[in-house]
C-alpha cells in the first residue's frame, strides 16, 4: 500500500518564527503593531498632520482618528493634544506624554521580542 502524505521536505525550509504582541491595560488591548505605527508617525510628523500619519500606514483619516478615541475610551487617558488651523481649518495633532509612554514602552518591549526571536531562530534548528 502505497503513501498518500505529500512530501513535506521542500516545505520545511520556509518555516520561521513569527512572534505577535500587543499592550494591554487592564486586559483589553490597546497597542499592536499597526496602531503603534500611527503614534510613531504622528511622533515623526513635524507639521502635526493626522492625514499625513495616517496615510503612511494606508489608514483613513477617520480610521486613524478612531484608533487615537479607542486607546482613549480604553484607558479614560487622551494619547494626543489637538489644536486648531486658521480660517482654513487644518488643525495638528501631537503626542502627548502619555503618547509618548505608551510608544516608548512598545518599542522597547519589541526590541526584546526581536532578540527572542533571534536567539531562538539560533537555537532551535527546524529540519
Amino acid at each position: 500500500m502505497e503513501s498518500s502524505e505529500p512530501n513535506i521536505e521542500k516545505s520545511k525550509s520556509k518555516i520561521s518564527l513569527g512572534i505577535k504582541f500587543w499592550l494591554e491595560f487592564e486586559n483589553r488591548s490597546i497597542l499592536g503593531s499597526g496602531w503603534a505605527e500611527l503614534l510613531k508617525n504622528i511622533e515623526k510628523n513635524k507639521e502635526g498632520s493626522l492625514t499625513q500619519a495616517a496615510k503612511e500606514c494606508n489608514y483613513s483619516y477617520k480610521y486613524a482618528w478612531n484608533i487615537l478615541k479607542r486607546i482613549e475610551k480604553r484607558t479614560s487617558i487622551p494619547v494626543v493634544i489637538t489644536g486648531k488651523g486658521g480660517r482654513g481649518g487644518g488643525g495638528w495633532v501631537k503626542l502627548n506624554n502619555w503618547g509618548q509612554y505608551l510608544l516608548k514602552i512598545y518599542n522597547d518591549y519589541l526590541k526584546e521580542i526581536i532578540k527572542i526571536e533571534k536567539k531562538l531562530g539560533e537555537t532551535i534548528r527546524i529540519n
